[in-house]
Protein backbone atom coordinates (compact mmCIF):
# COMPACT_ATOMS: atom_id res chain seq x y z
CA UNK A 1 0.00 0.00 0.00
CA UNK A 2 1.39 3.39 -1.03
CA UNK A 3 1.44 6.19 0.98
CA UNK A 4 -1.76 7.94 -0.89
CA UNK A 5 -3.43 5.17 0.13
CA UNK A 6 -2.75 4.72 3.51
CA UNK A 7 -3.33 8.15 4.09
CA UNK A 8 -6.83 8.32 2.21
CA UNK A 9 -7.55 5.36 4.46
CA UNK A 10 -6.98 6.85 7.74
CA UNK A 11 -8.79 9.79 6.91
CA UNK A 12 -11.83 7.87 6.33
CA UNK A 13 -11.43 6.17 9.37
CA UNK A 14 -11.16 9.20 11.31
CA UNK A 15 -14.28 10.57 9.72
CA UNK A 16 -16.20 7.68 10.34
CA UNK A 17 -15.33 7.76 13.98
CA UNK A 18 -16.27 11.50 14.43
CA UNK A 19 -19.97 10.78 12.76
CA UNK A 20 -20.23 8.15 14.83
CA UNK A 21 -18.81 10.01 18.08
CA UNK A 22 -21.15 13.22 16.94
CA UNK A 23 -24.35 11.87 15.10
CA UNK A 24 -25.43 14.95 12.15
CA UNK A 25 -28.48 16.93 13.10
CA UNK A 26 -31.19 15.20 11.02
CA UNK A 27 -33.61 18.08 9.80
CA UNK A 28 -37.51 16.88 11.78
CA UNK A 29 -40.09 15.96 9.29
CA UNK A 30 -42.47 18.64 9.81
CA UNK A 31 -46.14 17.83 9.03
CA UNK A 32 -47.50 21.52 8.73
CA UNK A 33 -47.63 22.68 5.48
CA UNK A 34 -45.39 26.00 5.30
CA UNK A 35 -45.40 27.98 2.10
CA UNK A 36 -42.23 29.56 2.79
CA UNK A 37 -40.49 26.00 3.37
CA UNK A 38 -41.86 23.70 0.55
CA UNK A 39 -40.01 21.37 -0.72
CA UNK A 40 -39.91 19.85 -4.66
CA UNK A 41 -40.74 21.70 -7.33
CA UNK A 42 -43.10 24.52 -7.71
CA UNK A 43 -44.85 25.50 -10.57
CA UNK A 44 -43.67 27.47 -12.80
CA UNK A 45 -43.61 31.18 -13.36
CA UNK A 46 -45.65 32.75 -16.15
CA UNK A 47 -43.81 34.66 -18.50
CA UNK A 48 -42.51 37.93 -18.67
CA UNK A 49 -44.42 39.61 -21.86
CA UNK A 50 -43.49 43.32 -23.16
Amino acid sequence: MNKRAKKRLLEAIKKAKLERTNPAQKPMPTSRKDPKHQTGFLPRPDKKRG
